[in-house]
Parts: C-alpha cells; sequence; structure tokens
C-alpha cells in the first residue's frame, strides 16, 4: 500500500511538474530577442540580453477587424480618450475603441476632399483631427465627424525661400496653443504657427558640424577657386527631422533620419525659444551601434530613428526602419530596452516586415506598432519587469535612492544584466554611508560617476582616520631620504654598482654624456634594451588593468594582449628596423645595435610615468586628472628629448637632416605595417586556393 501511495504522488506531483514548466515556457516564450546596451565597458557600448520588458499580446487587421482590407497603413495615433486612429493610404481612417474593436470610419472629407498617401494624423485635446496630406501639400484640420474645419497650406511669408516645397509629414500643438508643422525634406526645422494659425518662422532646425578637415578645405577652396571647384562645390545642409513628438510639459521631442556618415544625437529635445537641444543626446547613438546595416539580396538596410513618441515621464520610444526594432530610453538617453524586429520576414507576433508607425498608449504601458507590409497592427504590452524598472528609474531621477534601493535589489534579483540598477542602488549605500559596498556595486555596473561620488567620501574617510600615521610616514620618508642623500654624497656610496645598468639610468640626467659614450666606447647593453621593451609592454598591461577604475575604460571580455603588445613593443621594434634602413641609406652613422640602445634608453621617461600613473590613478578623483595630464606631456617631452639627442649622436646628423630621416622612418614603419597585412592576406589566399584545390582533388 505504501509502495503505491509513493508511486502515486510521484506520478502526480510529475504530471504537476510537466504542466508547469510547459505554462512556463508558454508564458516566457518571445519571438524576439529582448536587449539593451551597457555603457562604458569600453570603447563601444556593449550590447546584453536582458529580461523583457515588453511583451508581444496580439495582433490584428481589417479581417479581424471585420471591416474592408487596408491599401496601406501610413499612421496610427491615439486620442485622449484612447482610442485609435488608424490612417490608410487611400483617404481612409479607422477608428478602434479602447477594446480594440472597430467603431466607425472616415472617408472623404465633405464628401469630395480626398488625401490619398497622407503620412500621418494628429489628434487635438478638443478632439480635432489634422491630417497631414503630404502629396497634396497640405493639412486638411476636420471635426470627429470628418467635416472640413480648415486648410493649412504654406504660408506667405519673407522667411520662406521661393523654392520651399510644403509637404507636411507630422505636426503637434503645444500647451499654449503653438502648431509645429514638420515639412518633408526641409532643412529649416518645424513651421511654428501661433495660436491664430500665423506663420512666426522655422523652429529648432539641426545645425552643420564642422570639422578642421571640411574648415581647411573650404579655405583651399576661396583662396585658390577655379571653374571645376565651382561647378563640383555643394553646399552642405543639416539634416533633415524625419518626426516630432511631444510631451506633456511642452517639449517638442524630434528624429533625425539617417545619413551617409555615423550619426549620433538623432533624438533631441528642443527647448523654447530658438530650439536648441537640452537633451544630453549629442554624442550618443540611438541605434544598434555595431549592427547599424544589413545585406539583404545585394541592397544595404540602414537603420534609422524614423518615427519617436514620448510618454508623460519622459521616456523615449524610437521604431527604426531596418530591423522593426523599437527602442525604449529614459530621460537620460539610456538604452533600456530593444524589442521587436523579425529581419523582414514577421512570421510571428512580435515581428514585422515593414514598420510603419508607432504609438503608445496609457503613459507607454502599451506600445503599438504598425506593419504597411501585411497592414497588421501588433500590441506590446508593459511586463511587470518593465513597469517595476520604469517606476524605479522615476524615483532615482528625483534623488530617491533610498526609496528605489529594495526594488532595484529585486530587479537585479531577476535580472543582473539591468545597468542602471548598479548605480541607482550604490547612490542608495552613499545616501547610508556604506561606500564599500557602494564602491562595489558602482564597479559592478561600470558607474564611474558614482563610483567617483563613493570614492571621494571613501577617501577622505581613510585620510580622517589615519591622518596622524600618514604625515609620520610622509615626514619619516621625507628625513630617510634627505639623510640617504648627505651620507651618500660624503661616502659616495653607488647604489647601482652595474656599470651597463648605471648608463642607462645616467641618460635621465646626463643623456648627452650617456650617449657619447654608447657612441665612441660601444657602450649599451642589448640585454637591458630588451628588458626595457618588456617593462614598457608589462607597465602597459598594467595600467589597464591595475588602473584606477575611474581613469581606465576596460572591457575583459574584449581585451587582447597581443594587439597591446603590438601597439607597444611592436612600434618600438618597427622604429629600430625603420630608422635603421632609412639612415643607412642617407650617410647615417649609427649601427642597429646603437639605435636600438638609443630607442630602448629613451623609454625609461613612459616606464617610470606609467608606473607613477597606475599609483595616481588608484587615489585620484576625475576631478584631479590634471597632474596625469602633466605627467604625460612631461614623460612624452622628455622621451622626444632624449631621441633627438641620442639619434643626433649616434648618426651624426643636423637637425635637418634628423627630422628628415624621421619622417621617412615614420614612413617605412608605414610601409612595413602595409606589406605585413599584404603578405598575410596573400598567404590566406594561398591557402583557401589549395584547399579548394586538394576538396576538388578528393571529390574526384
Amino acid at each position: 500500500m505504501i509502495k503505491r501511495f509513493l508511486k502515486s504522488v510521484f506520478a502526480i506531483s510529475f504530471v504537476i511538474l510537466l504542466v508547469a514548466m510547459s505554462s512556463f515556457v508558454a508564458s516566457a516564450e518571445v519571438p524576439f530577442d529582448s536587449y539593451t546596451y551597457w555603457s562604458d565597458v569600453g570603447e563601444e557600448n556593449k550590447a546584453v540580453y536582458n529580461r523583457p520588458m515588453y511583451s508581444a499580446e496580439l495582433s490584428f487587421d481589417a479581417h479581424s477587424l471585420g471591416i474592408a482590407e487596408f491599401t496601406k497603413i501610413n499612421d496610427i495615433t491615439f486620442d485622449y480618450q484612447g482610442n485609435l486612429y488608424i490612417l490608410d493610404n487611400s483617404s481612409r481612417i479607422v477608428v478602434i475603441d479602447n477594446n480594440y474593436n472597430f467603431v466607425r470610419e472616415i472617408g472623404l472629407i465633405n464628401g469630395e476632399e480626398s488625401y490619398n498617401e497622407a503620412k500621418s494624423i494628429y489628434i487635438a485635446k478638443d478632439n480635432t483631427i489634422y491630417i497631414c496630406d503630404t502629396e497634396g501639400h497640405r493639412i486638411l484640420h476636420i471635426n470627429p465627424n470628418g467635416e472640413l474645419i480648415n486648410i493649412i497650406t504654406l504660408p506667405k511669408a519673407l522667411l520662406i525661400p521661393d523654392d520651399f516645397d510644403f509637404r507636411p509629414i507630422n505636426m503637434v500643438i503645444d500647451n499654449s496653443g503653438y502648431t509645429y508643422i514638420l515639412s518633408d525634406g526641409s532643412y529649416y526645422g518645424a513651421l511654428l504657427y501661433d495660436t491664430n494659425m500665423e506663420f512666426l518662422g522655422f523652429y529648432g532646425a539641426n545645425t552643420v558640424t564642422a570639422t578642421v578637415g571640411s574648415v581647411l578645405s573650404n579655405i583651399k577652396n576661396r583662396i585658390l577657386p577655379n571653374n571645376i571647384k565651382i561647378e563640383k562645390s555643394a553646399k552642405r545642409l543639416p539634416f533633415c527631422f524625419v518626426d516630432l513628438a511631444i510631451d506633456n510639459n511642452g517639449f517638442i521631442y524630434t528624429s533625425t533620419g539617417y545619413t551617409d556618415t555615423a550619426r549620433k544625437g538623432q533624438v533631441r529635445k528642443l527647448g523654447p525659444g530658438i530650439g536648441n537641444n537640452i537633451l544630453n543626446s549629442d554624442d550618443i547613438s540611438f541605434v544598434d551601434t555595431k549592427i547599424n546595416t544589413s545585406y539583404n539580396d545585394g541592397a544595404v538596410s540602414k537603420q534609422d530613428i524614423f518615427d519617436i513618441e514620448v510618454d508623460d515621464n519622459g521616456f523615449v520610444y524610437g521604431l527604426e526602419s531596418a530591423f522593426g526594432k523599437v527602442f525604449v530610453y529614459d530621460p537620460s538617453c539610456r538604452t533600456i530596452s530593444v524589442f521587436g524586429g523579425g529581419m523582414g520576414f514577421g512570421t510571428q507576433v512580435g515581428t514585422f516586415v515593414t514598420v510603419s508607425a508607432l504609438a503608445i498608449k496609457n503613459n507607454g504601458s502599451e506600445v503599438l506598432v504598425a506593419d504597411s507590409a501585411n497592414n497588421k497592427i501588433t500590441l506590446f504590452k508593459i511586463t511587470d519587469f518593465g513597469t517595476k524598472v520604469k517606476g524605479l528609474i522615476n524615483l532615482t531621477l528625483k534623488g530617491e535612492y533610498s526609496e528605489a534601493k529594495e526594488g532595484w535589489e529585486e530587479v537585479i534579483a531577476l535580472d543582473n544584466n539591468f545597468q542602471p540598477a548598479y548605480g541607482a542602488l550604490s547612490r542608495a549605500y552613499i545616501n547610508e554611508a556604506d561606500y564599500d559596498t557602494a564602491l562595489e556595486l558602482a564597479k559592478k555596473g561600470y558607474d564611474r560617476e558614482a563610483y567617483a561620488i563613493a570614492f571621494e567620501y571613501k577617501r577622505s574617510e581613510i585620510i580622517s582616520d589615519y591622518f596622524v600615521l600618514i604625515f609620520i610616514a610622509i615626514v619619516l620618508l621625507i628625513v630617510l631620504l634627505i639623510v640617504f642623500l648627505v651620507v651618500s654624497g660624503r661616502k659616495k656610496i653607488k647604489l647601482i654598482r652595474n656599470k651597463q645598468l648605471s648608463l642607462m639610468l645616467s641618460v635621465l640626467a646626463h643623456p648627452s654624456n650617456a650617449f657619447t659614450e654608447i657612441k665612441e666606447k660601444k657602450q649599451g647593453s642589448i640585454l637591458l634594451c630588451v628588458i626595457s621593451v618588456i617593462a614598457f609592454y608589462v607597465v602597459s598591461i598594467l595600467q589597464t588593468l591595475k588602473g584606477g577604475f575611474l581613469f581606465t575604460i576596460y572591457d575583459p571580455t574584449s581585451f587582447n594582449s597581443i594587439w597591446l603588445f603590438v601597439k607597444t613593443a611592436g612600434l618600438v621594434i618597427l622604429w629600430i628596423v625603420a630608422n635603421w634602413m632609412v639612415c643607412t641609406l642617407l650617410g647615417g652613422k649609427g649601427r642597429f645595435k646603437e639605435i636600438a640602445i638609443v630607442t630602448c634608453y629613451s623609454l625609461l621617461p613612459l616606464i617610470i610615468s606609467g608606473i607613477i600613473k597606475i599609483v595616481l590613478t588608484n587615489v585620484l578623483l576625475p576631478s584631479e586628472a590634471s597632474f596625469l595630464n602633466i605627467l604625460n606631456a612631461i614623460a612624452v617631452i622628455y622621451f622626444v628629448i632624449l631621441m633627438i639627442i641620442g639619434l643626433l649622436k649616434i648618426h651624426d646628423f643636423s637637425m635637418g637632416r634628423l627630422l628628415g630621416t624621421s619622417v621617412l622612418s615614420i614612413a617605412g614603419v608605414a610601409a612595413i605595417v602595409f606589406l605585413a597585412i599584404a603578405i598575410v592576406i596573400l598567404i590566406q589566399q594561398f591557402g583557401g586556393f589549395i584547399a579548394t584545390v586538394v576538396t576538388e582533388l578528393l571529390t574526384l
């Protein structure tokens, strides 16, 4: 009986476990990868998978709504009551209620005004509708019944160029009743109207970023013009806005389309008045930092945030065109979630073929994406995790770190890949004066700002607790140093008895005498040269691995010691070889050994400064980095001076001849690198050819 009972219990438990696991898998299954980006880990932001903040709930189309098929969904938007408006390409607006059921349709305005290929619609607070009739070069203002109220066309004003093409693609109205209209292809910004629809001017245009090269090129062309340059010259224009949105405080958000160059700062928040960017976004990439192009049948698809929305708490939602992904950014421009996509196949709910519009509802708790290829609309709902994260970010941005502490701990327990949680928790522990924990969390989350705050408090605490001991140790060290110098001077004590090592160190104080001895008396040690190069390489590694967290950008997963060897010891070796080759041809008297000794001995200032920097970066704050900059400048200048003195001595050159051969030596280094790369490529291609031949022979 007992055995039967135990078998029954085991069988029932096993079935319950299977059901629970299957239900978990079904609920957790997402047809797309949800991820975010970690910043300040390495030279580039690092993509990591994270717990989904949004899940695809359902998709619907004309068939499921029980209406005639859509021609092409151009835009979707919500009114202030939560009704969804769908803009069809063929003069048709479909209205859906809060439960996503069909309500009514709006067709031709007044029975005759069409708006085929209108790009967007906007619902004002009074429930009137603005249709951006792009190809009709106008905006139709209608009431909820579809009756025409007004037609907005291009105003006549001196500020508007004669060749301006009014093709409205979006518009918003702020809290004061001012209207902002975005015209396709306009480099001047949005057209601004007052409450009486009187044109005031252009608002918030992007600016042209000039580089040093472009400025010098323009100056050269102006000084030395010719007909060919004049014919080929083109005025650089700022990038166009492709979309705009407005938050509940009346701030305008804009999105700038993809350009031929790498773009940052695609999303901007415009301040009142002149429309300057008040969002810290100019150095931020709002799309995938590495995967920003895709190749499909030879065609290049480029990521472009072409549709944006903003909720009441300042979270920005961006829809990009290449992959159909939705990017969610917090008010400080951090990417907190990326979802959707589908690589243009759109075979599952939550994936797309060709996205055309984005809309948010209930303060971002619902996100809708329209697909114009299959004329479907997908509804994403925020998960419990997403709701928790957004609420905690709001608390953190308000400075309520202690109130958010417990919540952030839960977030890390659910998803330890969510970077903002570590910085927020670090600040909470700073408020509690637990600086050790704050430092640990800030380092885990690569939050250098929080780390600097905690480090400053911790350093002050250590200095306060051990001030007497530190003071005594410093005084004692100074006294011992003075005593040693006095005694060694009187008794002529030599701390370093090895002649070659003493000669190398004397380069720092008496470079001319030391290099003369190396040249005339054939002194100098190749062994010490090798040790110097190795020391230079090791110190460079230690600066990255053991330097202060506040001063090093170090990603353990991408650190490459071989590449660092090439950039340090490899360059030294290449310089020695190139300088020997060039100077031998141009009458230099220095031998290969002498060039190696001069170069390696001259590395001493860089090695010593590197060791000092390892120590200083672990005790200084970023605000005190000027000491490091001064130290680095002194070391580089000292290294250059030693190299000049040494090369002048061993080659017996004039200064002009030395500079010329040095330039040629640098060119020689570049040539050697080019030849090395070419040889490697040739070997790879030859290896591939041999492998192909062998494969063909084996298949015969």
